[in-house]
């Protein structure tokens, strides 16, 4: 049966080339269009290789079926599924899957997703210009006129990304829903292009948020997910580690496995060996390997660490059968201070680091899989990076926006090993990410690492202070999948011109405004020269000396960062109905607004208050001057209730938007930080009030400094 319906296939896809439309051996029917450059007309994450757009396209109507190829039914019909989603999204259309024994010559509205094994298939997009060589396993073809839409790949994969460009190619055109005439051949620049999610720094996502990063990432072409961990997965073997009502558990990662590889997505693994297991090391049952007491490190003095390490990953391995591990060891800052202080002062720091990344190598190598490690220890001791396997693989990173990452690639590809190179979102400790920062960031290190012969890169997000929101980080997190798909330095500006549509699927600007809007904040905090992470600053008391201090010189950009954050709120609360893609994500954006305003308001009015209590004190005698004065700090609508009523709104949109992607573990952690500010300005306020009636007894105020308003005019 499989033979006869391999032949079929061949002869269907044929005649569906060929019956429905007169013999064409040139390209479209027309030119390229004129007057603006191919990336304006289409708006594609990631660029695709090579483009060529005509004037026309296929319409695609209720009677439109899309085909997969009997053979690959199974494999393909994933691809097909969420092409048949974006057209019902798009239009309301419900169209149909087909498989290759269906009468497919009797519908001239097919699209076809086939293989290049299929000759008819080959020769037909040659006709047309388009060569399958050099596109490899992961690239694809497409091709579009009139009468033809056809997606062509060497592997699944490949029609998978395929599919996902075709999606975004789609687009009402006069109520019509239309792909316009192009031919592409495309394949990507890095084989493994990865986004890592910290899981352990507090938030643990739930199975379907992470579900939903996992797919929505897979659409521009991401093929990794990494899950950082320290302390969250359940070991059968160490059983106190994880907290049990939130750890994640084989079952959940069994369910997560299968469904990312669903959409070709390998679940890499990074559970820590080395530095930063200070959430087991604090139990006083792992005291004996820890570096220093209930510290960070786990000391290679002892084999015991290494029973250990052998222990957790046997509980793991089975889990993930995808070809990586990753095994940390950055930030050992422990390490010599300990245990192993005497073996440091015998060899040196550097041997005694790498002689035991080389040790947890060969504890996992019966595992048969690729072991990564975070190259910033290694890359201080170049000279004896020779003591490292050559099948490890290392992973720089910096996130900070330099021009040139070479230093920190090219000792390990001198040193033979291979790289992935690791930028970051610049979204950790931050009300909204640093995106301008991140940005520079991503394109110049992917850049750097494929000029280098990196094998691929791993976009980071992190979560510090334990109270950054994934759902932020998105603009980076896509720009990362397109740097690592396009070859050499992708443009920001294109990569912001075609984001609305991309992702949001909307026509005009509206999202990229928003963003760049939320990042006028750190615009405005860089040009007054303060680098305080701006979550640091939202908690900041004012009426303290240095927080004074703080609010008083963070007060030249408030205005700033308040009124990017306003044209953000308004944009978004008018125009989010544009969003027919991925609208959840602008509730998190919403917040960072308002989180934004809040600090803006605090600079703002901690001077205002201070200001109007000293004019009030120095003019006593004036009663009333006195009674305005304290009326604009504290009454039905003054400015410490202003700054109250703030914190427990943004309090409030926080729990929400944790809840939409993690569980509530850890959430307390956070949410106590706002009742703390909350009760502060409450405090305050019944403070001020009590001091305003001392005032109507006395006519006389107590001192500022009292009050804690440190800021004399």
């Amino acid at each position: 049966m499989k033979k006869k319906h391999a032949f079929l296939l061949p002869v269907v896809v044929l005649l569906l080339l060929t019956s429905v439309m007169p013999a064409q051996t040139s390209g479209p029917e027309s030119e390229l269009k004129q007057g603006q450059p191919k990336e304006d007309q289409l708006k594609l994450i990631p660029q695709p290789k090579e483009v060529q757009l005509y004037a026309g396209g296929f319409r695609v109507r209720p009677t439109t079926r899309i085909l997969v190829e009997f053979g690959h039914q199974a494999e393909d019909r994933i691809a097909a599924e969420t092409l048949a989603e974006e057209i019902h999204d798009q239009s309301g259309m419900k169209v149909s899957i087909t498989g290759s024994r269906e009468k497919t010559r009797q519908v001239r509205s097919t699209i076809v997703l086939a293989r290049l094994q299929d000759r008819s298939v080959k020769e037909f997009l040659q006709s047309k210009g388009l060569k399958a060589d050099t596109i490899g396993d992961q690239g694809y073809l497409l091709f579009s006129d009139k009468s033809h839409l056809i997606v062509a790949a060497n592997t699944g994969q490949g029609l998978f990304y395929g599919v996902q460009t075709l999606r975004q190619l789609l687009h009402e055109d006069g109520g019509k829903l239309v792909c316009p005439a192009v031919a592409i051949r495309d394949w990507p620049s890095m084989e493994w292009r990865g986004v890592q999610d910290d899981i352990s720094r507090g938030p643990i996502p739930t199975e379907e948020f992470l579900k939903r990063q996992i797919r929505t990432l897979a659409a521009y072409k991401v093929n990794m997910f990494a899950l950082y961990m320290e302390h969250v997965f359940d070991f059968a073997s160490q059983p106190l580690v994880a907290p049990k009502e939130a750890a994640l558990t084989p079952q959940e990662i069994k369910v997560l496995v299968d469904y990312a590889q669903r959409l070709y997505v390998t679940i890499l693994p990074e559970q820590q060996t080395f530095g930063h297991l200070h959430h087991m090391l604090k139990y006083e049952i792992y005291s004996d390997v820890a570096e220093r007491p209930h510290g960070h490190v786990l000391t290679p003095t002892k084999e015991q660490s290494y029973e250990i390490i052998k222990a957790m990953y046997a509980d793991l391995v089975p889990l993930f059968p995808g070809p990586f591990l990753h095994v940390g060891g950055d930030e050992t800052f422990e390490l010599g201070h300990g245990q192993t202080a005497a073996r440091v002062g015998e060899v040196g720091l550097g041997r005694v680091y790498l002689e035991h990344i080389q040790k947890v190598s060969g504890i996992l190598q019966p595992y048969h899989k690729q072991l990564m490690f975070w190259g910033d220890i290694a890359l201080k001791y170049p000279q004896l990076l020779g003591i490292l396997s050559k099948d490890l693989i290392a992973v720089p990173w910096d996130y900070d926006p330099r021009p040139s990452y070479d230093s920190i690639i090219k000792p390990y590809r001198d040193a033979g090993l291979r790289v992935i190179v690791a930028p970051g979102a610049n979204n950790w400790n931050q009300v909204w990410p640093n995106l301008d920062a991140g940005f520079v960031n991503i394109r110049n290190f992917v850049r750097d690492g494929q000029k280098l012969g990196a094998m691929g890169m791993l976009n980071t997000t992190w979560n510090d202070d334990g109270e950054s929101l994934y759902g932020m980080a998105w603009p980076t997190l896509i720009f990362g999948a397109a740097a690592g798909w396009q070859a050499g330095e992708s443009s920001i500006e294109q990569f912001k011109n075609a984001y609305d549509w991309a992702f949001y699927r909307n026509g005009d600007a509206t999202f990229r405004n928003a963003f760049e809007n939320l990042d006028r904040g750190h615009q405005a905090l860089a040009k007054i020269k303060v680098d305080i992470e701006t979550d640091d600053l939202f908690w900041i008391d004012p009426f303290t000396p240095e927080g004074a201090k703080t609010m008083q010189k963070l007060a030249p950009a408030a205005p700033e960062i308040r009124l990017g954050a306003e044209h953000a709120l308004e944009s978004l609360y008018r125009d989010g109905a544009k969003a027919h893609a991925n609208q959840s994500t602008l509730a998190e954006m919403i917040l960072a607004a308002w989180r934004w305003d809040a600090l803006g308001m605090k600079a703002e009015f901690t001077e205002e208050i201070n200001r109007f209590y000293w004019d009030a004190f120095h003019n006593q005698a004036d009663v009333n001057r006195v009674e305005n004065d304290l009326a604009e700090i504290t009454d039905i609508n003054a400015r410490l209730e202003d700054l109250r009523d703030a914190t427990t709104r943004v309090s409030q949109m926080y729990r929400e938007a944790w809840l939409r992607e993690y569980g509530a573990y850890w959430l307390e952690n956070v949410l106590v930080r706002y009742d703390d500010l909350a009760r502060e300005f409450q405090e305050k306020i019944v403070a001020v009030r009590q001091a305003h009636r001392q005032y109507d007894a006395t006519k006389t105020l107590i001192a500022p400094q009292e009050l804690g308003f440190y800021l004399q005019p």
